[in-house]
Parts: C-alpha cells; structure tokens; sequence
C-alpha cells in the first residue's frame, strides 16, 4: 500500500513540475519593457544621458555589423552620496528589446563597486538580431551610520 501512495506522489509531482515548467516558459516569452522605459538603438552612434531615481547613466554607443561598443559613467544621486558611506552588491545591466519592447537579451555592464564614486564602464557585445531598443536595470545596497541600510533597484520588465 505505501509503495502505491509513493507512486502516486511522485506522478503528481513530475506532472506539477511539468506545468510549472511551461507556465515559466510561457512568462519568459512575454517579458517586455514599457515605452517609456525604452531607449533607442537604431542609430549607428549615439551619445546620451538616462536617469533614474537613484542614479544617471551617461552613456555612448557605435554599432557595426552585429556588435555595440557602449560606455559610459554611472553618477548616484545626491541623497545616495550624502546619507550614505558604502555601496554594496550593486549591479548595473543593458536589456536589448525588439521592436515590441520584448525581451531579447540580458548583459551585465558592471558588477560589485563599493563606493559612490563615478563608475567606468566599456564593454563590446553581440547585439541579438532584431535589437531596435535597449533598457537599463540596475540594484544595489548601501549602508550609513545613521540612516542604516536600504536596497535601492530599477527592473523595468514586466
């Protein structure tokens, strides 16, 4: 009897985790970006500024045949700067997005910087083909004597 109960339990389990399986196959197909959150890529050099609540990214891209040098320098706001004395686990990434705003591709552009200090960053990537627009994510964790400790992040996916 008790060997029946554990077939039983594990087909129930294998078919849960089959249909949990296309459910986050099915999501992961349907991630996009807001409009409003977009920025364009179709030029072949660009040179601009996008802000967040907690930080600007200048940034500079050129493109050809297939691949984007981008770079820049990434300034935290003010409020991060002067209340707070350590930067932890912060993370800077580039969404690339077709011309619906879905979800192509997911690159990291800088990774664990502990000071509010202006952050470099240059890299070369292989654009997925049908790129038409990129967006900008980023997280982080600072730390104050006085004000504690708070996580700040933007995701724009949805």
């Amino acid at each position: 009897m008790r060997t029946g109960v554990l077939i039983l339990t594990f087909v129930i389990a294998v078919a849960f985790f089959i249909s949990a399986s296309q459910i986050i196959a099915a999501d992961a197909g349907a991630q996009s970006v807001s409009a409003a959150d977009r920025l364009s890529i179709e030029q072949s050099r660009y040179s601009g500024q996008w802000k967040g609540d907690d930080l600007t990214v200048e940034y500079s891209y050129s493109k050809d045949q297939g691949q984007m040098d981008i770079s820049g320098n990434i300034r935290f706001a003010s409020f991060l700067i002067l209340g707070y004395t350590r930067l932890e686990d912060f993370r800077l990434g580039a969404i690339f997005l077709d011309e619906n705003g879905r979800v192509l591709k997911e690159i990291g552009l800088v990774a664990n910087h502990d000071a509010f200090d202006l952050i470099p960053f240059n890299h070369r990537i292989n654009l997925p083909p049908n790129a038409v627009f990129m967006a900008f994510s980023y997280q982080g964790k600072a730390t104050g004597v006085r004000r504690g400790r708070t996580s700040f992040w933007f995701y724009p996916i949805h």
